[in-house]
Parts: C-alpha cells; structure tokens; sequence
C-alpha cells in the first residue's frame, strides 16, 4: 500500500503478472506479449535483445520500463524494474493478462488492413463515463467508420454511423438480430507473441462463422464477409442505393413481388416469427395483378400459414399456463426458462390476462434472495453447457458418420464424443444416444489393429461383415451411411489373407525342419574344444580368446595433484612468473591477461621439488621429464620456513578448480564487464554465462 502522487489515495500493489507490453517507449503503440514457457522465453530474448519493454501508457500502466522473468515452475512474465529505494514498484494499470493488449492489436490489424486497399487510417480509445482505456477502439477512414467493442463497458449503438463490431461477451438480442439481420462480431487468438484478429458474423437461427480478416472486405453495406451475401440472399433484400430527391422509387413487378413474399413467409415460419408472418399474409392478400398458377400458389401459402397460426396461438397459450403453473408451484429454474422463452416468442401483442400472468412471475423472480437465485443461475449454467455439449455430440456424430470400426487415429474424437455425451445427459435423441451407445461399446472392445494388405490381393476375396462380393469394395454397415462406400477395406475381409499367410509360413519352416533332420542324421555331442578343433581344420589352428587387458584408469590433472596453497610457490620456468605471481596468459586459455591456472611446467616443478618427494619419485622424475620433453631443471632451492596465517600477504589469485565458476566471476567476452561487475545495458549476457560453463569444463576436463 503506498500514496499515489496527483491521485490523492491509496493504491494497492498489484501481484498479477505482467503479460503484455509495448516496444521502445512508453508512448508506443506497437504490442508484444510474452511467451509463458522457458524454453520459447529464450528464442524471445534472442529476437528481441537489442529491443526494450515498456508498461506503455495505452494499455493504462505507469509508463516505466519492464524486463522479462524467466521461470521453470509457473509463467514467465514481464516485472517492473526494482526501486532505487528498495520499495515496491507501485503501477496502477487494471488489465495485465494475455488481452490486455488487444486493442492496440485491432488498431495495427485495421491498419493494415485498410492500407493494403488503399484507405488511411485514424483510430481512437474513447473511454464513456470512466470506462477502462481500450474497451472501446473506433477506427475511422474516409468511406467508414467502425466501433469495435471488446467488452460490455460500453452498450453498442446501432444508427448513429458507425457500424458496431461486437466482442465474444457483448450481448445482443433476438430483435436486434431479426432488424438488422446480421451482426459482425470479433475475436482474437494467441499465436507466438502476436494476437491475430478473426471477424464472425452471427445470425438469427445459425451459428456465427469465422473468418480470416483478410477474406473480409468494405461494400455499400459496411462490413462484409463470405457469409454476408448468401444471408442477405436468403432475406432477399435488394442492394442498397444512394436516394436522390425527384428519383422515382423503383417497384419490382407483381411476379417478383409475389415470389419475394413467399420466401419471406418461408422465413417467417423458419425463425417462428408468428409477427411476421401476420405482416406477409396481409401483404400476398392485398397483391394484385399476378397468373392464376401463381395466385393459387399464394393462397395454399396463406392456407398453411393460418393453420400454423393456430398451431402457434396453441403453443403460446400453453407457454403462457405452465408460466402460471410453475409460479403457483414456486419452481423458480423452471420459471426462469418460461420466462426467457416468452420474451424470445411473445414479446409482442400480449393480450391482458398474458401480461398479468407474465408480471407476476417478473415480481415472483425478482422477490427471491439471492441464495435462490444464485442456485437457479448455476443451474441455469449446467444446462446451458448440457446444451453445448448435446451440439458438440452431434458435430462428432457427423464426422464419424463414414466409419464403422474403432482405431488408434479416431481416439481423441471418440474420446471428445464420449466426454460431451457424459454432459449432455437427457438432452440427446434416442438416436443420438444409440450411436453413442455403439462407440461406448468399441471403445471397450480397444481399438482395431490396421492390416495392411495390397489391394489386388483382398479385392479377389470376398467381405464377411458387409458381404461384397469379389471385385467390389467394402461399404458401411451401420446406420446412418449403411450402403455408402468404405474408404478401406474391413479387417475381417483383410485377416482371411493374414491367416492363410501365416499358415503358409508355418508349413514352409515344418518341411525345412524335415528336410534338414533327413540329410543331417543326428550325431553324438563332442566337447566344445574338440568342435572348435573341427572348425579349424589342419591348415587352420583354432582362435584362442584373449583375456582382456584392465584398462587403465586415467591419472589426474595437476592442478588436481598439486594443493592450491603450493601453485605459486615456485617460479614458472615457461613464463618466468615470479613465486606468488600468476602465469601469464599465453595459451589465451580464458578472457583475462593472467591465466585462472598456473603452467603444467610450473606445477611439475612443485611435484618434483626435493621438500615433496620421496627416493622412489626422484627415480621416476628423470624419466617423467624424458617423457615430457622438458629440459632438466636447476637444483630446487630450498624452501622458506611457513610463517603463520596472519602475517601472510594476500596472494593474488583468479579461483578455484575445485568448485563450479559463476557468470559474475569471469570477464564478459561481449561487452568485456570485469568480474563481479554486471553487464550493461540490459542485465548479464548469454555469451558472459556461456563462457562460464565452458571454462569450468576445461577446469575439469
């Protein structure tokens, strides 16, 4: 908790992980996320090591710089850069998750976009009555205009010129639907570090279809995509013209009139619109001026559409008595759902007893505590996904439509159909639940092995399953396909060939055996030096195995032989070091001028000095030294007594052999940071960390 300067209250440090960011400054409006796993955070240091992060203030934050956290046991994140006073870094900015980011992704993708057609684009984050900056993104050109909203801060507005474009969470209603038609709607999805930007339209009574930005374009109507013609074509609206004043309104002719009346009666019945189709049978009585045939067909239309008139007045009466039975019953789920399906079907011309009983149970809904209501909105929330999943079993059960057996490929879309059918419950067919019911039963049975046998060998067979004949291809057996062609033949039809192979096989190694117990008779056993004798031959002496030899186990390094307190005692005969001074670096083993090691020369030096060995080793020193190539050395001189541990001077050294070396220790080959110094500008260098490693190999060997 720290005092926010110019705000006059206390802010709260917020915990959440930073996900998003903006490149080289805080006023940037080009985004960036950060990948969550280790292993790609890596790769994204590597792109961007000449790049700084900034906590921009377009996605609400303080405008301060950020670096990248990398964890292996939870998300890699960007954090602020620490306080110079050692507090916490205090950020007021709200939304820090993945989709944070996302209108400066639709600014950068409209952008885009539009220049690639020629168009300049201006885009703006109106914020309405303290909304949070980025609810709202409005993108302006010269022909158009859209308001992109990505939450419900803002409610949309649908005449004011400027075509709303909704997010996945914005709600719209069954009206709006039916006025405008259709309505675009918008999403993003994560790919690496970027958001890419997809364009749905949804209409009433279909799903909303997806599409790529770029398969989208800008016409007379606004917004376009591949689906957006053929539902204007289904509602058989004309395509919209400028209006002149003096310019007649131009009248389609009864013929076409007449066939656009049908089809908005067909459509009409479709969305159970009994308003509507009220409107087109008033409309096809009062037309004029249309062939017999054709007017004979308008008045069966009108015939049909009264009856179902009735049949809807039925319906709505008995929506309107379980409305009144369940509120006298006190059922509040089921009151709940009648209620959303009279302001779906009946929101319109209610007779007086309809909007008493439909008021009542808006008083008895809204009288209930919130405990109640909250389990009706949880149950509310079961059924709801139940519903989903009864969608999502019957998607399955098209694709596996062309498949009567169970195998390894088809596991996770069985294994989907059985989890979504666990959820839908009752809410599927009987037929959808016997389909269900007969891959439930072949997933216990496992799955089918696949046979691989040449077609021109099983075509010459005939199936046992679905009974082809030679000559002919295997077909489904099983509703709802049976008769359709199968894509491979069935195992059943493959495994006559497998079997008849396998005993042919098995034949051929009985009468091999036979053959061979014929014409070699069985012979007493010798010993097995006499059989290798055999072998041989009289011009050939039998191999002998060798024992083999121990291998020698290797000797240590010198540096290793030598105790650390003796390395510098002597002087170094190769680079003239004087005793308690380091080797110069003459082999360029490391970064530095002085060597981390002392010479092989000078450490040999140590071990045969007369203060170390024995007699045994001075025998074996010439011959080491013969060995080695190194010249004979002057006689050793004889050691200094040991002063005690606190009159010796510091002896200058570079580290140990004997433990791990650290990046911080070792000199930067990038930027040449000496040690125990960090690097600049942006944290230690990968090459400094790699170096580390890499001489604490060679320390080791």
């Amino acid at each position: 908790m720290s005092w926010q300067d110019g705000m006059g209250e206390f802010v709260r440090a917020d915990k959440r992980r930073i996900q998003t960011a903006v490149l080289g400054s805080a006023d940037s409006d080009e985004p960036l996320m950060l990948p969550m796993e280790a292993i790609e955070l890596d790769a994204f240091r590597h792109a961007h090591e000449h790049d700084t992060f900034w906590c921009g203030t377009l996605l609400g934050g303080c405008g301060g710089q950020l670096t990248t956290k990398l964890y292996t046991d939870r998300a890699c994140h960007f954090a602020h850069h620490p306080d110079p006073d050692g507090l916490p870094h205090v950020c007021g900015r709200r939304a820090r998750g993945v989709d944070s980011a996302d209108h400066l992704y639709v600014r950068s993708a409209a952008a885009a976009w539009l220049a690639s057609r020629g168009e300049q684009v201006s885009c703006e984050y109106p914020r309405h009555d303290g909304t949070p900056l980025g609810s709202v993104v409005d993108v302006r050109w010269r022909h158009g205009a859209l308001r992109v909203h990505l939450d419900q801060a803002v409610a949309p507005v649908w005449d004011n010129g400027m075509e709303p474009v909704l997010g996945t969470m914005v709600p719209v209603d069954r009206d709006t639907l039916i006025r405008r038609w259709y309505v675009h709607r918008i999403r993003l999805e994560s790919e690496g570090t970027a958001r890419r930007v997809r364009i749905g339209t949804e209409a009433f009574a279909r799903p909303t279809e997806w599409f790529a930005l770029d398969e989208c374009e800008m016409t007379e109507r606004g917004l376009s995509t591949p689906v957006v013609e053929e539902i204007v074509r289904a509602r058989n609206a004309p395509r919209p013209s400028l209006w002149s004043p003096g310019k007649a309104k131009r009248v389609p002719e009864p013929e076409a009139r007449a066939q656009a009346l049908l089809r908005r009666l067909v459509y009409a019945r479709r969305i159970e619109s009994a308003v509507l189709a009220k409107q087109v049978c008033g409309e096809i009585e009062d037309l004029t001026g249309v062939e017999r045939e054709l007017q004979e067909q308008l008045e069966a239309a009108v015939r049909h559409a009264r009856v179902w008139l009735v049949e809807q007045n039925e319906a709505r009466r008995r929506l309107f008595d379980n409305l009144k039975k369940a509120v006298a019953e006190q059922r509040p789920g089921r009151v709940r759902r009648l209620l959303l399906r009279v302001n779906g079907t009946a929101a319109e011309d209610r007779t007086e007893a309809e909007a008493v009983v439909y008021e009542r149970a808006t008083k008895y809904f809204e009288s209930l505590d919130d405990l109640t209501r909250d389990a009706v909105e949880a149950e509310a929330a079961t059924e709801k996904e139940a519903r989903k999943a009864a969608a999502r079993v019957r998607s399955a059960l098209q694709g596996l439509r062309r498949y009567d057996a169970y195998t390894s490929a088809l596991r996770p879309q069985v294994e989907g159909l059985l989890r979504s059918a666990t959820l839908a419950g009752e809410l599927l067919k009987p037929g959808e639940a016997r389909r269900v019911e007969v891959w439930k039963n072949r997933v216990a049975e496992g799955p089918q092995a696949p046979l691989h046998v040449a077609r021109r060998y099983w075509i010459q067979r005939g199936c046992p399953r679905c009974h082809a004949d030679q000559g002919v291809n295997c077909v489904l057996v099983e509703e709802p396909d049976s008769g359709k062609v199968r894509k491979d033949p069935h195992n059943e039809r493959l495994q006559l060939i497998v079997d008849e192979r396998k005993a042919e096989q098995k034949k051929a190694r009985q009468l091999k055996k036979a053959r061979q117990e014929v014409v070699s008779p069985a012979e007493p056993m010798k010993p097995a030096v006499e059989e290798r004798e055999r072998e041989a031959g009289p011009g050939r002496p039998a191999r002998e195995r060798r024992p083999k030899k121990p291998r020698k186990k290797a000797e240590p390094r010198l540096h290793h032989q030598v105790p650390r307190r003796d390395w510098y005692r002597m002087v170094c005969p190769r680079c003239h070091a004087g005793p308690g001074k380091l080797c110069d670096n003459d082999d360029r083993v490391g970064p530095a001028e002085k060597r981390q090691l002392p010479h092989d020369e000078r450490l040999r030096r140590v071990l045969q000095s007369d203060d170390r060995v024995g007699p045994a080793e001075k025998r074996q020193a010439p011959r080491d030294e013969r060995l080695h190539r190194v010249p004979q050395l002057a006689p050793a001189e004889p050691r200094p007594p040991r002063r005690r541990r606190g009159d010796r001077e510091v002896q200058e050294a570079a580290g140990s052999a004997a433990r791990t070396w650290h990046a911080a220790e070792v000199t930067c080959p990038k930027c040449q940071a000496a040690p125990n110094t960090p690097c600049t500008p942006n944290g230690m260098h990968h090459k400094r960390v790699e170096w580390a490693r890499e001489f604490t190999r060679r320390l080791w060997g």
